[in-house]
């Protein structure tokens, strides 16, 4: 569950990045029947600074890990835009992903739309986003 706001950071992100793409973490806690609520948008340095790939800066994981931490809280997942391709998982997400039962949620310039994805540690099935 994301709110409006959180989309709008998402899309803004990915806009003032583009053509490179946007990433970033998103952390919350889990609900009822353990559906992921996000409460805060990380936006992070893609390191690669790639139009096609993104790496989210190591300290700031590990810096957004430990806050999340410290609040009680955990991250659920991760964002990154598409700058020219429609929101669906590529070949190289899909090669680059490690995270099972985590959130991938692609933001699409091209489209101006997000879809989210769940890793099960071999392929990405898609996620239901309610925005609030």
């Amino acid at each position: 569950m994301l709110n409006k706001r959180h989309l709008r950071e998402i899309s803004e992100h990915s806009q003032a990045s583009f053509p490179v793409e946007a990433c970033g973490i998103l952390v919350g806690r889990r609900g009822y029947r353990e559906k992921k609520v996000v409460e805060r948008v990380c936006p992070a340095k893609n390191i690669l600074a790639s139009t096609s790939r993104y790496e989210i800066d190591p300290e700031e994981l590990i810096k957004v890990l430990d806050e999340a931490e410290r609040e009680s809280k955990e991250v659920l997942g991760f964002y990154h835009s598409h700058p020219h391709w429609p929101a669906y998982p590529s070949e190289v997400d899909r090669s680059s992903a490690f995270y099972p039962d985590y959130s991938y949620l692609i933001y699409s310039n091209l489209e101006n739309e997000a879809r989210s994805y769940v890793w099960d540690g071999e392929r990405f099935k898609p996620e239901k986003i309610k925005i609030v």
